[in-house]
Order: C-alpha cells, then structure tokens, then sequence
C-alpha cells in the first residue's frame, strides 16, 4: 500500500508525472504498483526557507518500509522531483512513515 502524496508550489505541467512517480514508486518500494496511491497538489502557496521558490514536500507512507530503505528513497525521490519540476534537492522534505498491518485499512479490512 505504497501512497505518496506530493505537495509543491511548482506548477506541473507534465502529464506523465503521477503514472511516472507511481512505477518509480512501486519499484523502489519493491511492491506492485496495483497498491500504489499518488496524490499531487501543485501549484500551492508553499515557502521554504523565508522564500516562494520552488520546494516541495513529499510524504511516502508503506507497509513493512524499513529505516534502511529512507536514505535511498529520500535521494531517488529528491532526484525524480529535481529532473521532472527542476526543485532542488536541499528545497524539498521527504517524510517517511509506515504502519503495522492491523492499522491500515483496504477494501472493507485491513492488511492484517
């Protein structure tokens, strides 16, 4: 049950993006991208730092995701949103979380 929710003040214009980030996810996440949730708002009043230059705000949340994957998502996410949105990596949070099986609801039940 991979789900990224991306929140940014930079427009996004490219119509690939979300069928993009979903495969990026579900391959890195190691999960089908059947599971995989992406939520985009861009375009919203966001500032980093004092300033409205770009920045952005990504939150992933997965089932069974371990401490040592967060570095590698961290940079692989950072990256997909310097290459697609041109944001810097040192302008962008990536918060990572995850839940045990029994707290996370799907189709009428949980994932316990």
């Amino acid at each position: 049950m991979p789900y990224v929710r991306v929140e940014t003040n930079a427009q996004i214009v490219d119509e690939n993006f979300v069928a993009d980030l979903s495969k990026l996810t579900a391959e890195k996440v190691g999960k089908p991208e059947a599971y995989v949730m992406i939520s985009v708002h861009g375009g919203v009043n966001m500032s980093f730092g004092g300033t409205a230059a770009p920045c952005a705000l990504l939150t992933l949340k997965s089932l069974g995701l371990q401490a040592a994957q967060c570095k590698e998502l961290s940079a692989v996410l950072c990256g997909f949103m310097g290459d697609k949105l041109s944001i810097p990596a040192d302008r962008i949070y990536v918060g990572m979380d995850t839940h045990d099986r029994e707290m996370f609801g799907w189709n009428g039940n949980t994932f316990g």
